[in-house]
């Protein structure tokens, strides 16, 4: 995921990235995320501006990661488009990723050693694209908060009967009349 920006020359560059199982367990180790069936892939183009360089694209495919009711792998669509600018760091700005840019610049990062490495952005996209409650389907019931079954594969009505024998009412139910 590293270009040389004398590969990318003026008339650009064409970037399409396959992000694999592989690369995704190394960059987001503590995320339970992987490609799905489809595919998840950056497609864009590098183009030289000026002193600097601009990657337009988009991160196009489906992640799998766990539903946040009964922990079903849950297929997330990605359609995101991306726009960031990569400019020249200094010497003087070793520690930081963002050297050379203003803070109100949004989307520039900088490069070392005329290597572009679009792994940090990357990540970051995918990162950001993860729902923070996942659904593997709309109507996902969830799981059984007592036996922990999935209650979408297999009905349950642990909860209800765990209420009826814990009711303040449910020694009425053992007096005989």
């Amino acid at each position: 995921m590293r270009f040389k920006t004398k590969d990318i020359g003026d008339e650009g560059l064409d970037v399409s990235l396959a992000v694999t199982q592989a690369w995704l367990a190394g960059e987001c180790p503590d995320v339970d995320v992987r490609p799905a069936a489809r595919g998840l892939a950056l497609v864009g183009r590098l183009e030289s501006s000026g002193d600097a360089f601009l990657l337009r694209g988009a991160l196009e495919g489906a992640i799998l990661t766990p539903c946040g009711r009964c922990l079903e792998p849950a297929e997330v669509p990605l359609d995101v488009p991306i726009a960031v600018s990569y400019v020249e760091a200094d010497d003087k700005d070793d520690d930081d990723p963002f050297a050379g840019a203003d803070e109100d610049d949004g989307d520039v990062l900088s490069f070392r050693d005329g290597v572009i490495d679009l792994a940090g952005e990357l990540r970051d996209e995918i990162l950001l694209a993860i729902p923070i409650s996942p659904l593997c389907r709309p109507d996902c019931i969830g799981m059984c908060p007592v036996c922990g079954g999935n209650r979408n594969l297999i009905p349950c009505d642990c909860e209800e009967r765990q209420k009826m024998a814990t009711s303040k009412l449910a020694a009425l139910k053992n007096l005989k009349v």
